[in-house]
Formats: C-alpha cells, structure tokens, sequence
C-alpha cells in the first residue's frame, strides 16, 4: 500500500541521509556547506512528506498506529522485522506479542495459540523504528503480532512464502481490536491461485481486493 511504502522508505532514507551526513563532514569534503544544505533540503522534503501521510491517515478515521514489515535476504536463515510507526503522534507503553505458525498450507485450522514471546517496546516514534530477527527454516511462515497499549489493541497477520531464488514476498493485514481492518498489503509476487485468491491455510482463502478498509477481517482460526 503507497502509504506504508513511502514512510517506511522515508524513515529508511532519512536515516542514510543522516549517515552520509555525519560521514562527508568527517571526511573534510571541500563542498561540505553544499553537501549541508542538500541534506537539510532531503530531510525537509521527507518531513512534509511524513506530515502530508499522517493527514490522509487522519482524514479517514484512523491515527496512529504500529506496523511490521519482514526484510530478508536470498541464502540467509534469518530476517529481521521492522516495527515503524504510521502517523505522527507517538505510542506510549506499547507491548508485543508475537506467534509464529510455519507451513501454513499444509495446517487445517491456523492455530495462533501457540507459545508466544512477548516484547516491552517502550514508546514507539516517528523515525524511531524497533526491530526483531525470525527464523526462517520453512518455506513458509504465518506471523501473528498483537500490539497493546493501556486503552489500545493492534492486530498484524503476516503470511510469507519463498520465492524463486530463495527471496520471500509476503501479504498482510492490520486491525484494530475490533477486527476492523485499517491497513493491508500485498507484494506483486506473492502467490495466489488462477482467481486471485491467497491461501490462508488448508481449505482457507480469501481475495486481496475483497479486504476493504473498515470492514471486518474474517477469522483465521
């Protein structure tokens, strides 16, 4: 989804747009008043960027909110998730307790009360991303991330599958605690049958388009 997409990419370039600041004026650059000034413009167009995204968020009804996205590599057994903030007011006291269901397809039912682990994250901000490593011995794995302050309550499914040459795509959902969804996602290769449909579990399936936003995600137990 384009609003996701872009702050994530707007945390992630501001941040190496704050190290090759620090390490052009380490270096003595002959152009570092030049080299400020750039950086200065990047970092102010990515702020009004952020500002122009947290008011679309605000228009429909929804503030902020916590978010995962999985970032792995071909060949390597491990991925980190990265858990950003969507919108602009910070989240105090927020907790996480995450499930993870490998081999997903081959279950019947989509069993998330299995051990969890559970996180204290503080104060979640923006441009203050927190992060975890997962294993990724499958070929698939389904994530079920329950975030929670003292008045709120956050739901992210996250289903991921290898891809040609060991790279994983992956699909998601957030909800509020109500189920509503507020947030979805889907990478272009992520697999679905001949009718557009994604494989939840074994005899479980839903379609990508059909998951509107403030509607009720369907149960995936």
């Amino acid at each position: 989804m384009k609003i996701n997409s872009d702050i994530i990419w707007a945390i992630i370039l501001l941040g190496l747009t704050s190290i090759t600041f620090l390490l052009g004026m380490k270096k003595g650059s002959m152009t570092a008043e030049d080299q400020l000034q750039d950086n200065l413009e990047e970092i102010r167009i990515l702020q009004i960027k952020n500002e122009q995204l947290s008011e679309e968020l605000k228009s429909r009804g929804v503030y902020s909110y916590p978010q995962a996205n999985v970032f792995s590599k071909p060949q390597e057994a491990t991925a980190m998730v990265l858990i950003t903030l969507n919108g602009k007011d910070p989240i105090k006291n927020l907790s996480l307790r995450r499930k993870l269901v490998p081999n997903f397809s081959e279950l019947e039912h989509l069993n998330f009360s299995v051990d969890e682990i559970s996180t204290d994250l503080g104060t979640l901000k923006p441009h203050n991303p927190s992060a975890f490593p997962i294993s990724l011995s499958e070929n698939e794995l389904a994530i079920q991330l329950l975030f929670e302050t003292n008045r709120k309550k956050w739901f992210q499914y996250i289903w991921l599958k290898k891809q040609t040459g060991d790279k994983y795509s992956s699909f998601w959902i957030i909800t509020n605690e109500n189920s509503v969804i507020i947030d979805k996602h889907i990478d272009p290769d992520f697999p679905t049958d001949e009718e557009g449909r994604i494989n939840l579990y074994k005899g479980k399936s839903i379609t990508y388009p059909d998951l509107e936003l403030n509607s009720i995600f369907p149960s995936t137990n």
